[in-house]
């Protein structure tokens, strides 16, 4: 692993909170300094953190009854506020540590402070506590002062070697600050998608014909995997005594760098034996989505070798097949609900869903047999940036006689409101051609990273006697 000083390193540019003017002893230091400043072009003294190295959780004013905490100093008393730091292991180790610089609109000069560590952080992170306690702004202002305050706040990690990096985990600018004003109430609000645990990979899904598939949405910094039906290029199997002599190769450009990244999705089922094509198989290729990237473009190449030219193109008609990345990951899903149902001829949607079911020989020949749910994620499903339901992990958690087995992926159906609707189809050719059961649980279960899951309710399938398969020894229940 690169350290975090390189990595830092290789970043510089010139802030907004540039280098004070005066020199900062930290161990004569007093819990807060005052530092002149802005001074920009920092003479490669700092640089920008987007890679969650430090970034501030919230930062809010300390409620006091129906006001906010204040302490007075030298006859002036300042409004309080107190804020949630996480910096990076690797950043901890290497012995950075975490400060705040401020200022208010009317100050010329920048207040710093030294975070405290504290506990409570994610995985991966150590959390500090910071508090703004002098030259923020004064309690009772008017209505007129509280609509020009303004407070300008940037954290940073002071390294060993005196660099200075700066959090700008939150799409700021080289330039950008957070800023507490009215219109925010005065806060930076906590915020789960910024710096939270790595989603699961986007899988992007080529399957036999000319579709594609997508769970998840690609995101800059994540992770994606392609999973590619080979058979969509059957043609160049040559081989080389007696040798499969062949490829699938699939190749990823990265939108707007031009940077192509290619991996193998082939290859072969003979644990301890010899390669044939008889064996082939697909296998997954899974790559890393460098930061700054708005898309995707992905093709495929079969080729023979062994002195064959035999070459085949999956490549969209020479258009290659697009996928947009998104710059930060979606809010968590907050709400499932709205169930709907059809157990019957008709088809057709009824809603509520009952928390029981028998299938029986009727529902299994003529009956339409699934279950709906909405979901609500904000940022997504409410239409912002477009329709998007891949954005959402959506499957049905399955238990067979209450034994887990593999989850069935959720149909989209549409856009319902704010909300997306899935469908969960009950599987019945599988449980009829499958080992004899009694009991079928299935819940519906949404995420938005593929870690963090929001559940309908568990609902259960009884299987009536006269839904038998012949094979099976008896059907009695």
């Amino acid at each position: 692993m690169k350290s975090f000083q390189l990595v830092m390193a290789a970043a510089l540019l010139s802030i907004s909170c540039g280098v004070s003017t005066g020199v900062y002893d930290e161990a004569l230091a007093d819990e807060s300094d005052t530092f002149e400043g802005p001074l920009l072009g920092a003479g490669g003294a700092d640089s920008s953190d987007t890679s969650c190295n430090i970034v501030l959780r919230s930062l809010a004013r300390v409620a006091n009854g129906p006001g906010f905490q204040t302490k007075c100093t030298s006859g002036k008393c300042s409004v309080v506020w107190a804020g949630v730091i996480d910096i990076s292991q690797q950043a901890q180790t290497e012995g950075a540590k975490p400060y705040v610089m401020y200022k208010n609109q009317d100050a010329s000069v920048w207040t710093q402070v030294l975070a405290k560590v504290s506990t409570g952080a994610p995985a991966g992170f150590v959390r500090y506590t910071v508090r703004l306690e002098k030259n923020t702004m004064s309690e009772g202002m008017s209505a007129t002062a509280l609509s020009r305050a303004k407070i300008e706040v940037a954290p940073f990690l002071k390294t060993k070697s005196g660099t200075r990096v700066f959090d700008k985990q939150r799409g700021q600018g080289a330039f950008e600050n957070y800023v507490l004003n009215q219109a925010g109430n005065f806060q930076v609000a906590e915020d789960a998608t910024v710096c939270g645990p790595a989603a699961a990979p986007a899988v992007i899904d080529f399957p036999m014909g000319a579709s594609t598939r997508q769970t998840g949405a690609p995101m800059q910094g994540g992770k994606a995997v392609i999973t590619y039906a080979i058979d969509r290029l059957p043609t160049c199997r040559g081989t080389h005594n007696g040798f499969p002599a062949w490829d699938v190769q699939a190749f990823v450009k990265f939108s707007p760098s031009g940077t192509v990244v290619t991996g193998s999705v082939r290859g072969f089922n003979n644990p301890g034996g010899t390669p044939a094509n008889g064996s082939a198989i697909s296998v997954p290729y899974a790559f890393d989505i460098p930061r700054g990237t708005t898309g995707l473009e992905v093709w495929f190449k079969n080729f023979t070798g062994a002195g064959s030219s035999c070459e085949a193109w999956d490549s969209n008609a020479g258009a290659n097949y697009f996928f947009a990345v998104e710059a930060r990951p979606f809010a968590a899903v907050q709400w499932v609900g709205r169930p709907g149902s059809s157990t019957s001829r008709a088809c057709a949607r009824f809603e509520g869903a009952p928390d029981v079911f028998t299938l029986d020989s009727y529902a299994q020949q003529r009956s339409c047999v699934w279950f709906e749910a909405d979901v609500y994620a904000p940022g997504l499903t409410d239409g912002v940036g477009g329709l998007k339901p891949y954005a959402i992990f959506a499957e049905a958690e399955l238990k067979l006689d209450g034994v887990l087995i593999a989850s069935q992926p959720l149909q989209f159906l549409e856009r319902s409101g704010n909300d997306y609707r899935y469908r969960f189809e009950l599987p019945k050719s599988t449980l009829f051609y499958g080992p004899k059961w009694t009991k079928l649980e299935h819940t519906m279960r949404f995420s938005t990273d593929g870690l963090t899951w929001t559940r309908d309710a568990t609902r259960t399938v009884l299987r009536d006697p006269s839904f038998c398969n012949p094979a099976w020894a008896s059907c009695s229940l």
